[in-house]
């Protein structure tokens, strides 16, 4: 659960939203609380009235059916409701199978026991499948490396991943910190990331 190396997680960013976006295997995007199978999530934003605020879309990478996605992405949406995803602005979420998070942890020099990760750049974050579904073998491991519940996984990976994109830090020591605000029903106190957001964004 991390945000640093960028220039490695940007790779594996793009190497995995080209993955999904071309997959031949069905996959589904979701905005709002609708869920469109087959969708780019490119389409999903041309969608939104010009007024809109901007998107979150979620995506399921390849691997996944249609039916798989929806359930999966309705445990994430779920866990996501306590926080405030919406001050994110665009953003997207994606999915990605356990059976192939290791490999390709390992393959981008990441470390393959971190269920989730984020490329502020590219404004996405990934969550391993583990996270949200029934996969006993790895959720075990997972919960064996971090000594807490699948459901406590859930929420700080969410919490964590967060805390970097809302203040758009690098930092663990000040991204823990962040984290720990959120998870106790405060907001991310950041300043500095607020003024780097808005510069991005004009």
């Amino acid at each position: 659960m991390r945000a640093t190396g960028q220039k490695h997680l940007r790779t594996t960013a793009i190497f995995l939203l080209a993955a999904a976006l071309n997959a031949s295997a069905p996959i589904a995007v979701a905005f709002s609380n609708s869920i469109v199978p087959g969708a780019a999530v490119h389409d999903v934003a041309e969608d939104a009235p010009n007024d809109a605020k901007p998107l979150q879309h979620f995506v399921c990478n390849t691997g996944y059916t249609v039916k798989e996605c929806y359930s999966d992405l309705a445990v994430l949406k779920k866990a996501l409701a306590k926080y405030p995803i919406q001050q994110l602005g665009a953003w997207t979420w994606v999915l990605v199978r356990s059976g192939d998070w290791k490999a390709i942890s390992k393959l981008r020099r990441l470390d393959p026991d971190s269920p989730a990760f984020t490329c502020l750049e590219l404004r996405v974050t990934f969550i391993e499948e583990a996270l949200v579904s029934s996969e006993p073998e790895r959720i075990s491991e997972l919960m064996m490396r971090w000594h807490m519940s699948r459901s406590g996984l859930l929420d700080l990976a969410i919490a964590h991943e967060l805390a970097h994109a809302l203040c758009d830090e690098l930092s663990e020591g000040k991204t823990q910190r962040l984290t720990q605000m959120l998870q106790d029903g405060g907001t991310a106190s950041c300043e500095a990331g607020s003024i780097v957001r808005a510069k991005r964004r004009q």
